[in-house]
């Protein structure tokens, strides 16, 4: 289906609108071939750009921000992820994108580095998209989706939008293989299959108004998430084991649900002023059951947690070239949990089964920004932060450490190609509250107490990136960051009640962490290829740290050593087609199925998985109307599992048994229509489009 045009090999595709070395603006001249349907896509299209939806596990709503603005400013749902809310922005409604590198006087640039900016036009026309798929596993399964959106232009610039959707989803990195084991016992071999899925379904509106000679938006969610997770295996010789997993809650399944608001002003042409606020709450329950001949373990696990955030900031344009602001943010987490675990009928006491933790954190924060030089950019800050931590478990904590984040970033753009980005910056990882509560792996025959004496994971960042502009929307950068943690969070032993010894996250002393990031963009055109583009990213990681079992070097439990990602696409008048090869975890490192290593004081489980290869083929008979089929995970990913359990701590104890878990996951193969509904389209013209698509 490769299609060359040799009448057009060498023509320069459509032009950004504007390039300098920091700012680059991608106009609608530059997505018209590539047909994006969603402001996602057209963010994936863009060069040199690899899109970050944030990182949730570090400390402050700014910090772990993603790398996209919408209109200038992010938007203050937490529980949507960016992802989703790019993806109800259609592609007709977007201006403009501007990706800004280094920094940009008057810009919140939440932390980042580089942002891509989604600028909407003002007036678009209102719609109705409509999004049906259906997916069709090898192993049987039916995972049918569907998805209403609309979005509204009121009198006065209003603007609503919304969406519902309901969806039936698989979990990847399941299938059916085999297990061995290697032990004192000699060799035993067993058939495994495992299926894991539910159903989720969500609901989203926001509405924004002028007011007050600013503008205010406020938006809800609400999703609900069922998972299940079964799995048998059935050994050559004995009776079979069951593992089951639930996960639910209110309602029937994981309950979640969030309000927040956003207003922003300017005050005359100098000051601009920024404010948001949310309320986040979720409830669920957790049951884990494992059955075999010998014992029926019970594992559960009851949680209802919440956040209430608030962020105010102010930001001051001294000159055309220097830009201040300044920030408060305030936040009050907090966590309720009960666990319980029972061996054959008999109650196991557990170390802090039964948990209350919170969390009040107030940040002050300073920066300035100055471009120095039409080469130079200077950006200078410091964040201080002081929370009271109180734990109320086994035993009643509370702790009040306060940390100073400075944060230094050089910019150097001796021309439009070429740039070099400076990075120096203390962080501060997020507080994980299941870290304090008990938690189960029954599918490794593990047991996790919770530890309430944990501290907050810090790091000394230091990076340096260098980025090249090439040909007409080619790209190339190449990042290399070097990490100094201290109080790193790891797992250690931990003494239960009883007097048994369970494994536990826990501070683990200093570490290092050292990455090498890639990003390549090639646009095809010139090579013969009409509207192709070739993207490719990657990261790659080596960490280090003294094992606090055995006190040899070791890496960090829970790191990915190498995450990647390849895709080709073409994008043709009526068709699109491509391909990617990634790795389960190159977008997402909490997603299951990630290459890594868990290191418990008597107990290493290595994980490994193979990168999937997925197909796609889009037809567009119509403007407003796209027909799609996706062959994904068509080589059949393998996950591998290993765990090697010893008899006690392993610095003193031998290695009982090894297990070697090798499972196949499923291709599937999926069609989607998506219909785009203008609502200022009399109902005629919508009947006359389906009569022109039927002849």
């Amino acid at each position: 289906m490769l299609v060359f045009t040799p009448g057009l090999a060498g023509a320069a595709p459509p032009q950004p609108v504007a390039d300098d070395g920091r700012v680059t603006r991608y106009g609608a001249d530059f997505f018209i071939t590539k047909h994006p349907k969603t402001a996602r896509d057209m963010v994936d299209l863009l060069p040199g750009f690899t899109f970050s939806a944030g990182d949730s596990t570090l400390r402050g709503f700014a910090a772990a921000a993603g790398n996209v603005l919408i209109d200038g400013e992010r938007p203050s749902d937490k529980q949507f992820t960016l992802e989703g809310l790019l993806s109800r922005i259609p592609a007709d409604q977007v201006n403009y994108i501007e990706v800004i590198r280094g920094g940009q006087p008057g810009l919140d640039m939440l932390g980042q580095t580089v942002v891509a900016n989604v600028v909407r036009k003002k007036g678009a026309a209102d719609s109705l998209v409509l999004t049906v798929s259906d997916a069709q596993l090898r192993d049987g399964r039916n995972l049918p989706s569907a998805t209403l959106e609309t979005t509204r232009h009121l009198n006065g610039g209003k603007t609503f939008s919304g969406a519902i959707s309901m969806s039936r989803y698989a979990e990847l990195a399941e299938g059916d293989g085999s297990l061995t084991r290697r032990g004192t016992a000699g060799l035993q071999h067993s058939a495994v299959a495992s299926k894991a899925g539910g159903i989720n379904s969500f609901g989203f509106a926001s509405f924004a108004t002028p007011l007050w000679h600013g503008q205010l938006s406020v938006n809800g969610s609400l999703s609900r998430t069922d998972y299940t997770y079964a799995e048998t295996d059935r050994p050559a010789v004995g009776a079979p084991a069951r593992l089951d997993q639930y996960l639910g809650g209110p309602l029937g399944g994981q309950l979640q649900g969030e309000i927040g608001g956003n207003f922003s002003r300017p005050f005359g042409e100098k000051w601009t002023s920024e404010s948001l606020a949310l309320v986040d709450l979720k409830g669920q329950s957790y049951k884990s059951r494992l059955t075999d001949s010998i014992s029926d373990q019970l594992f559960q696990e009851h949680e209802h947690s919440g956040e209430a955030l608030a962020r105010s900031s102010l930001r001051y344009a001294a000159t055309h070239d220097l830009t201040l602001q300044f920030s408060l943010e305030g936040a009050f987490n907090w966590l309720h949990t009960t666990n319980s675990f029972s061996f054959s009928g008999f109650p196991v006491p557990l170390p802090n089964a039964r948990a209350t933790v919170t969390e009040a954190r107030e940040q002050a924060s300073a920066q300035a920004t100055w471009t120095a030089a039409s080469w130079f950019q200077l950006e200078a800050g410091l964040n201080v932060e002081h929370s009271l931590i109180t734990s109320r478990a086994d035993e009643r904590r509370h702790m009040t450490p306060t940390y100073p984040k400075p944060r230094l970033i050089l910019t150097f753009t001796p021309d439009a190609e070429n740039q070099v980005r400076l990075r120096a910056e203390r962080e501060v990882d997020q507080l994980d509250f299941n870290n304090f509560i008990a938690s189960s792996s029954l599918d490794t025959g593990s047991l996790h107490a919770g530890n309430t004496d944990i501290v907050p994971q810090q790091s000394w960042i230091f990076e340096a990136v260098y980025e090249r502009h090439f040909w007409s929307g080619g790209d190339v950068s190449l990042t290399l960051r070097h990490s100094i943690i201290s109080d790193a969070i790891d797992r250690v032993p931990i003494t239960g009640p009883s007097g048994a010894v369970f494994d536990a996250p826990g501070n683990i002393g200093g570490a290092s962490l050292d990455a090498l990031i890639v990003s390549l963009t090639v646009p095809l055109d010139r090579l013969g290829i009409a509207g192709g583009q070739l993207k490719g990213s990657g990261t790659f990681q080596r960490s280090q740290v003294a094992d606090p079992t055995t006190g040899t070097p070791r890496p960090l439990t829970d790191l990915s050593p190498a995450e990647y990602t390849l895709s080709f696409r073409q994008d043709l008048p009526h068709w699109s087609w491509g391909a990617s090869l990634a790795t389960p975890c190159a977008t997402s490192a909490a997603t299951k199925g990630c290459t890594k290593s868990e290191y418990h004081f008597n107990e290493i489980d290595l994980y490994a998985a193979q990168p999937a290869l997925n197909l796609f083929v889009e037809y567009r008979p119509l403007t407003d109307l796209s027909l799609r089929l996706e062959a994904d995970n068509i080589l059949a990913q393998r996950y591998d599992r290993t765990v090697q359990v010893y008899g006690g701590p392993r610095n003193v104890s031998a290695l009982s048994y090894a297990d070697e878990r090798l499972l196949t996951s499923s291709p599937s193969l999926l069609f989607s229509l998506r219909m785009v509904f203008l609502t200022a389209i009399p109902p005629a013209a919508i009947v006359h489009k389906f009569i022109t698509l039927k002849h």
